[in-house]
């Protein structure tokens, strides 16, 4: 399994830019190489869609989660694991997609 670091750049108001770093010999051995970016969206319309798919909060974070490992993974080719920077890209992701599900439903 790659150990991988996300790197995130900062956010934009509706998406943020990651680099992907992996260590082709090893974290131990300590050369790094970006592999590649991914961009992660937030927009209001993306946030909405996924409310009408009937996803909570809570539900849209894990989907966030979820959808980012999934890119991560097409773009390597195999499984992975975060050794750093997913805390800090989801911190991201909360503060961007929390106010829409805070908004009244007059919005």
């Amino acid at each position: 399994m790659k150990e991988i670091l996300l790197k995130p750049d900062s956010p934009f108001f509706n998406y943020v830019d990651v680099s992907v770093i992996d260590f082709p010999k090893g974290v131990s051995e300590g050369t790094e190489r970006r592999r590649c970016r991914i961009q992660v969206e937030f927009a209001k319309v993306d946030v909405e869609q996924l409310k009408k798919r009937g996803l909570d909060y809570a539900a849209a974070i894990q989907y966030y989660r979820d959808y980012i490992y999934k890119l991560v993974k097409v773009n390597l080719a195999m499984d992975w694991e975060c050794i750093g920077g997913m805390d800090e890209l989801m911190k991201i992701v909360e503060d961007h997609v929390k106010p829409y599900y805070e908004e009244s439903p007059a919005d």
